[in-house]
């Protein structure tokens, strides 16, 4: 079967829809003067997919009249857990793409953890003709690596340079407001006025790509699509593209093992496959958000939810901006009867800002030492991946090969947020039974 499930897109022919948002992407970064942008979507709407099409050579000259006065450099912030080593891998990347039998003369030889501002800085001066955009992908990694107020104030600067033009493309969850806040930038830093005042978001894609994306693959594997496939798949899937791959993909699989799928047992099996998205989104909602989202799901009226009209709808706009919900005539709906499964079934058990059935551990009693034991004794690879995923922490950030050096890192590294709680917290949830104190 040959649906692409959980790896970014990096074939154009294989990336289906977001036209709207491409067209829009380029008008942005492509007009008079390069504008910087941010791309806001959940985990699995598939920005890094994005990022990777936009950025292709077949794509640029399709939606630029000159692609070669372009230079697209992707990079993925989760890999990057200094600015120093940042702007390494940023230089990097540079000297690659802009040639590296190009003059550099001006530049010193610099280590990953001096490398500065400067150094990119006196490379990007010597191409003032050349268009570069910075593809920053897993934005919101600045929440949990060293990155402080600096950072992003490094990088308006470097966008108000004359002598070269440099723009910002940031991909994330979280809006870029809620990012700065979050490592202490001000609501008035100028850091916010480069970017296009109205973010591009990445819902669900529409009815006619979302039956392509199913038709197309199932077919090149010699699998005649029916209407009554289609139905299902798009009914239980929903119109997020993650979602439709991976249903799909379960659908056809059942259907060569018994001939014919049932859809609830179908259903059944993805709410447990895909839990782990499902409880990871749950966490960052708004507390209006999810109460809105249980009251859809168990088909209550909305009007009845203790927050004003104003809050409502801004609870809509956002789960509608971001494809969870989806608008049938008058009505909102949920996206998806196995995103309405998993909340029905699965929502009220999630731990939410540290409250569980279990009293929390006081945090002067919360023992690095002993997470770090209860982490190597009761997970195995996968369930510490697992469990990251749940923390909202990219596992592969952390040092090491092994597993406890894993699980040494992602306890130090949540002992510098000052939040080994919500580990307690995820220990206790899958392993009730372990002793943390």
């Amino acid at each position: 079967m040959s649906y692409i499930v959980g790896h970014p897109i990096k074939k154009p022919a294989d990336f289906y829809g977001r036209h709207h948002q491409a067209l829009r992407f380029f008008e942005i970064i492509g007009g008079t003067q390069a504008q910087s942008l941010s791309i806001l979507g959940l985990r699995r709407a598939g920005k890094t997919s994005f990022l990777q099409y936009v950025a292709h050579e077949n794509v640029m000259a399709r939606y630029l009249p000159d692609p070669d006065n372009y230079v697209m450099v992707y990079m993925d912030m989760s890999s990057c857990k200094t600015p120093s080593e940042f702007y390494y891998r940023l230089l990097a990347r540079l000297k690659r793409l802009l040639g590296e039998g190009q003059p550099i003369s001006l530049l010193k030889k610099s280590s990953p953890d001096a490398t500065k501002m400067y150094h990119v800085e006196s490379l990007l001066c010597q191409y003032p003709e050349r268009r570069v955009v910075l593809l920053l992908d897993e934005f919101d990694h600045l929440k949990t690596a060293a990155f402080d107020q600096d950072f992003l104030t490094e990088l308006r600067a470097m966008t108000s340079v004359l002598d070269y033009e440099l723009a910002c493309v940031t991909a994330s969850y979280w809006d870029l407001y809620q990012l700065g806040s979050h490592i202490g930038l001000p609501p008035t830093s100028p850091f916010y006025n480069i970017f296009y005042p109205t973010p591009l978001y990445l819902p669900g894609l529409k009815p006619s790509v979302a039956q392509a994306l199913i038709r197309e693959p199932a077919e090149r594997a010699g699998y005649a699509v029916e209407a009554e496939d289609m139905r299902w798949i798009q009914q239980l899937a929903g119109s997020m593209p993650f979602f439709l791959q991976a249903t799909a993909s379960e659908w056809f699989q059942e259907k060569r093992r018994n001939g014919r799928p049932i859809p609830a047992k179908i259903a059944s099996r993805l709410v447990a496959n895909m839990s782990p998205y499902f409880a990871q989104w749950w966490r960052h909602f708004t507390a209006c958000e999810r109460d809105l989202l249980l009251s859809l799901a168990r088909q209550e009226p909305v009007d009845q939810l203790p927050y004003d009209e104003i809050e409502l709808k801004e609870a809509v706009r956002r789960l509608h901006h971001y494809g969870l919900l989806v608008r049938h005539g008058e009505r909102f709906h949920i996206n998806g009867a196995v995103g309405k499964l998993w909340i029905q079934l699965h929502a009220g058990k999630i731990v939410l800002n540290g409250r569980n059935n279990t009293a929390p551990l006081p945090p002067e009693t919360i023992n690095p030492v002993t997470l770090r034991q209860a982490l190597v004794t009761h997970f195995d690879m996968e369930e510490l991946r697992t469990l990251c995923f749940d923390l909202g922490i990219d596992f592969d950030i952390l040092n090491g090969t092994g597993k406890g050096a894993k699980a040494r890192d992602l306890v130090a590294l949540l002992q510098r947020q000052g939040n080994l709680s919500s580990l307690v917290e995820a220990i206790r949830k899958e392993r009730a039974t372990v002793t943390l104190s």
